[in-house]
């Protein structure tokens, strides 16, 4: 895990832990500042995730803040993560190469309450 050191001291500043997993993901620009601002769908992979966030490949340059709209799927089938994610940082590799660190914002599909069944 990745630490900040405050005053001689480190602070993790990740709430959970990393798993590297290598997985799809489609993402596109949801809004940007103020800015609703619908992109094209990218498609790229992931280099790590957790309950809280992950971290993927792109192409594309975002801007740190900026809201993306995330489909993280697994085997081309099985949805991991579909919602909104916001953008906390940004590395660029190269000239057109960038791993985008982000934070779950919203999942568009809200949980669900247990079905109560009567015996």
């Amino acid at each position: 895990m990745r630490k900040e050191v405050i005053q001689d001291v480190a602070v993790e500043r990740r709430r959970g832990d990393r798993a590297d997993r290598v997985v799809a993901i489609s993402h596109r620009l949801f809004k940007n500042g103020s800015r609703h601002d619908l992109s094209d769908w990218s498609l790229s992979t992931t280099k790590n995730m957790s309950h809280s966030g992950l971290l993927f490949l792109s192409d594309v340059p975002y801007r740190i803040g900026a809201v993306l709209e995330l489909h993280v799927v697994m085997s081309g089938m099985i949805d991991i993560f579909v919602g909104k994610a916001k953008i906390m940082r940004i590395i660029e590799n190269g000239p057109r190469s960038f791993d985008v660190g982000v934070k779950y914002v919203q999942p568009k599909i809200q949980a669900r309450s247990a079905k109560k069944h009567i015996i």
